[in-house]
């Protein structure tokens, strides 16, 4: 690394990664192998860090030199999973998910915004039918599993270790402050899914169509009382006092593509959805602030429907309510 300027960006990055009890003299030091004072030496650029020494910090930190070496380039470097296998997928999925919320919980100034096109599928976590739904959805219609070539849903195939990995990502993802914005059209993903497997005969019974149905109104409900609250908590639980703030906004306007924004001390982190179903994020500083300002403007034309304007709220929720009694109507007719 040619310029002083550029290490010490590189380090400046290590150290956005860290909680705040963590040093980074201690970390480098760790990775390196090397002594407290040659790290610090390294850090403030007294001393050229070597290429081999980039590598190893780079793969321990899941970071990317691009834009330190070449700042003015219009190239942004993003990480992510490309690729699951059938028995393990709902593991891994979750486990990722997992992997983000800790890290993002694990910084004292957090904060995650939504710019929502569909209801996230951690949101169906704390309703395992509707969980189960979505990663049957996934592995039969979006990874086109051979072994799910001929099977069915019911909720009776609901599985244990599921629920309760499912159950940790919720929680975690309850620590974390945030911010999403809505429209009515929303829901529509989960619904015309439902629709089309009642329509293609892929469910067991209806009574399988009627529980998700049912579990779904008990998801906009619980939404609807963290919104009046402005707090995050379990669904059949009361908010505790470290609960964190939830704010919600309304717009049918924009649409939305599920893009999330992580805030975290000082350091911010995109995500964007690709492929259907994965995740991939970057640090680059240009592009997070860009997607900073794009939510910063999504707000200002959007109505805030949580704490604030109850009638607005009502009425927004109601819209739902609606959409989900019209499709459980049309089950008499399955």
């Amino acid at each position: 690394m040619d310029q002083p300027g550029g290490q010490v960006l590189f380090f400046q990055q290590i150290k956005a990664l860290l909680p705040q009890h963590l040093s980074v003299a201690d970390e480098v030091a760790r990775v390196l192998g090397i002594s407290l004072d040659s790290a610090d030496r390294r850090i403030r650029g007294e001393k050229a860090i070597s290429l081999e020494d980039i590598g190893k910090l780079s793969a321990a930190y899941g970071l990317s030199v691009d834009q330190v070496l070449q700042p003015q380039t219009n190239g942004f470097t993003f990480t992510g999973t490309l690729g699951y296998e059938y028995n393990d997928f709902v593991e891994k999925y979750l486990g990722d998910m997992l992997d983000q919320f800790q890290f993002i919980g694990g910084f004292d100034q957090r904060h995650i915004y939504f710019l929502l096109n569909d209801i996230p599928p951690f949101a169906y976590l704390q309703f395992p039918e509707l969980a189960a739904f979505t990663f049957f959805y996934y592995r039969k219609s979006l990874l086109h599993f051979d072994e799910m070539n001929e099977m069915k849903f019911s909720v009776a195939d609901i599985q244990d270790n599921h629920i309760k990995l499912g159950k940790k990502v919720q929680e975690s993802f309850n620590r974390i402050p945030s911010t999403e914005i809505w429209s009515v059209d929303t829901i529509n993903s989960i619904l015309r899914h439902i629709a089309f497997y009642r329509d293609t005969n892929v469910f067991v019974s209806k009574a399988d169509i009627l529980c998700l149905y049912d579990r779904l109104g008990e998801l906009v409900e619980h939404i609807e009382q963290q919104a009046e609250l402005g707090m995050r908590f379990s669904f059949g639980t009361t908010p505790g006092k470290n609960a964190a703030s939830f704010r919600m906004f309304h717009n049918d306007l924009i649409t939305g593509d599920n893009c999330g924004l992580a805030e975290m001390d000082n350091m911010k982190v995109t995500f964007i959805n690709h492929n259907l179903i994965n995740f991939m994020f970057t640090r680059n500083q240009h592009f997070n602030n860009y997607t900073c300002d794009t939510f910063q403007n999504a707000m200002r034309k959007s109505t805030q429907i949580s704490q604030v304007n109850q009638k607005a709220r009502a009425a927004f929720f109601d819209r739902l309510r609606r959409k989900i009694q019209a499709q459980k109507e049309a089950v008499n007719h399955y």
